[in-house]
This record gives structure tokens, C-alpha cells and sequence, in this order.
């Protein structure tokens, strides 16, 4: 069990670096970079849903810094919850 959990947090973690990354290369990368491409297609599903509900405000797009937040707070829980219960 503990190790599921682990590959749990490991996966939410990655989700988050690869957050971080996707919002940050298109300042950095130019457009038809490999990389930025191959981020851009894992996170675009995953924000999505939240575009739809998440509007932008003057032109600046908050759903990547909810998402973020999103996972830390469903990592926060699970950790709360679950791990007292594998612990015993």
C-alpha cells in the first residue's frame, strides 16, 4: 500500500513540475520547439476543463496557478488521510 501511495505522490508531483515548465517555456522556448511541444500536450488536456470554468482576467490565463494549487491540496489530503492508516 505504501507504495502505491508513493507512485500517488510521485505522479502529482510530476504533474506539478510539468505545470510549472509548460507555463514557463513559452516564455523562454520559441513555438515549434520540441520540448515545449511534447509539455504543451501533456498538460493542455488537464487544463482544459479548467479553462472552461476558469476565465481569463485582462488576458492572463490563472487556470495553470489552480490547477497547481489543486494538486497540492489533494496531495495535502491524501497525506493527511491515508498515511496514518497505512502507518499502523
Amino acid at each position: 500500500m505504501t507504495y502505491l501511495l508513493e507512485m500517488v505522490f510521485l505522479l502529482l508531483q510530476g504533474m506539478r513540475i510539468f505545470l510549472v515548465l509548460g507555463t514557463l517555456l513559452p516564455l523562454i522556448l520559441p513555438e515549434e520547439n520540441v520540448i515545449r511541444d511534447g509539455i504543451t500536450r501533456i498538460i493542455e488536456p488537464v487544463l482544459r476543463p479548467f479553462r472552461k470554468v476558469f476565465m481569463p482576467i485582462s488576458g492572463f490565463d490563472f487556470t495553470p496557478v489552480v490547477l497547481f494549487l489543486l494538486l497540492l491540496g489533494i496531495e495535502s489530503l491524501l497525506r493527511r488521510l491515508l498515511i496514518p492508516l497505512v502507518v499502523r
